[in-house]
């Protein structure tokens, strides 16, 4: 995929990091399966394809540091997005693969549940990072699916209605 860091380049990215900060997960969807339908191949079904697509994608993003597979709690989430001031937001996105469109949001949801079971966000308390978004992303064929995390005293997650 040799053109996909120039897309990358010249792709406005700000709408995704927007709908990730307010939540908008319809929105989130709606512009990371634009983006798979203009890069990936039918062959490309694999959980390290869409790791490394959804990195690439949000490297480099103004306002941001990206980070990829670094131990927090007693695990490794996938990907976190930190803002780069003191204090500032972060957003844990953990990622899964189905092979069926009819499991996708339960896959978001084992993702959300991953997220709480292994402490992601230890190391972000730790820091400081204020306030904490958890995503969990499932990814079919040329399609995203995204469930936000609430907080403890709300349901464990949200999910689209369409």
């Amino acid at each position: 995929m040799p053109n996909m860091g120039k897309k990358m380049k010249t792709t406005d990215r700000s709408p995704l990091i927007a709908a990730l900060e307010q939540g908008d997960c319809q929105m989130a969807e709606n512009f990371i399966s634009a983006q798979l339908a203009d890069t990936i191949s039918y062959f490309d079904y694999k959980e390290s394809y869409y790791h490394g697509f959804l990195s690439g994608l949000l490297t480099g993003v103004p306002g941001y540091q990206t980070q990829s597979n670094r131990e927090s709690g007693t695990g490794r989430p996938d990907l976190i997005l930190k803002e780069r001031k003191f204090m500032g937001r972060a957003i844990i996105l953990e990622l899964k693969v189905t092979e069926r469109i009819d499991r996708m949001e339960e896959s978001c949801k084992e993702a959300l549940a991953q997220i709480e079971e292994q402490n992601y966000e230890a190391e972000l308390v730790a820091e400081g990072c204020r306030p904490i978004l958890k995503y969990g992303v499932c990814f079919f064929k040329k399609g995203c699916k995204l469930l936000k995390g609430v907080n403890e005293n709300g349901p464990k997650y949200i999910s689209n209605q369409r």
